[in-house]
């Protein structure tokens, strides 16, 4: 893959990527469904109901998915050719657009900042409470993404690219 086709691949599932996670928080919001893991603040839970962990692992495999899909229709579809580090390195870029995505833009602009009334935030999830948590979530987010991205990247490789 050149320069021009990887950038082209991080700008396509990216986008699609922002839309879809979007349109994610606008449902987990209007349906309470956030509250199954977090607090009225955004805070985890410190004991979570199986309907927090089945909506977090729910979360958790569709990224995986959404990254395997995309390596499908956007790499292996298209003919290109990648070696098992050239892909964890695509879909780690890829994870942390994302991931940037859902902290800058997401919990710090959205959230924090715009609170639109569609999304029937808690007076609790402000912007010190939306703060603390991009804080913490930053660690936890990245070390996620190379499990993430690895995982994606493991079962693109044995799919499609005879890894």
């Amino acid at each position: 893959m050149a320069l021009r086709d990887v950038l082209d691949y991080l700008a396509l599932w990216s986008a699609i990527g922002f839309a879809l996670f979007s349109a994610y928080v606008v449902v987990v919001f209007r349906t309470g469904l956030v509250y199954t893991a977090r607090n009225d603040d955004g805070t985890l839970k410190e004991h979570l109901p199986a309907s927090g962990q089945l909506n977090m692992l729910a979360l958790l495999a569709a990224i995986v998915g959404f990254q395997v899909l995309a390596n499908y229709v956007g790499i292996a579809r298209e003919g290109y050719r990648i070696s098992f580090l050239s892909l964890l390195l695509l879909n780690l870029a890829h994870y942390l657009v994302l991931f940037l995505f859902d902290t800058l833009v997401i919990d710090g602009l959205v959230l924090a900042v715009w609170r639109p009334s569609f999304l029937q935030l808690p007076e609790a999830m402000g912007r010190e409470s939306m703060k603390g948590h991009m804080l913490r979530s930053i660690p936890i987010g990245l070390v996620a993404g190379i499990a993430l991205s690895a995982f994606s990247t493991a079962i693109s490789s044995s799919l499609w690219f005879g890894g």
